[in-house]
């Protein structure tokens, strides 16, 4: 449900066209301040607080960042 979400929202920051929920953060380009920006922007569109030390794991593909965004809904 959020993957499509987390595709645009990483477009956006990375300035990369993010096509595929296998891609990794990270290998995009990423950095933590990039991180920072996408929690906040999930946070103002959701109302999602998500967990950092989740986001910050090395290799975060856009279905896991999703997966957490998810989980954070129902809570």
């Amino acid at each position: 449900m959020f993957e499509n979400a987390v595709l645009r929202l990483w477009s956006e920051i990375l300035g990369v066209e993010v096509t595929s929920a296998d891609q990794d953060f990270y290998d995009l380009g990423g950095q933590s301040l990039a991180m920072v920006q996408f929690v906040a922007m999930v946070e103002s569109e959701f109302g999602v607080e998500l967990p950092i030390e989740v986001l910050f794991a090395e290799g975060l593909t856009a279905a896991e960042a999703a997966l957490a965004i998810e989980a954070g809904a129902r809570a």
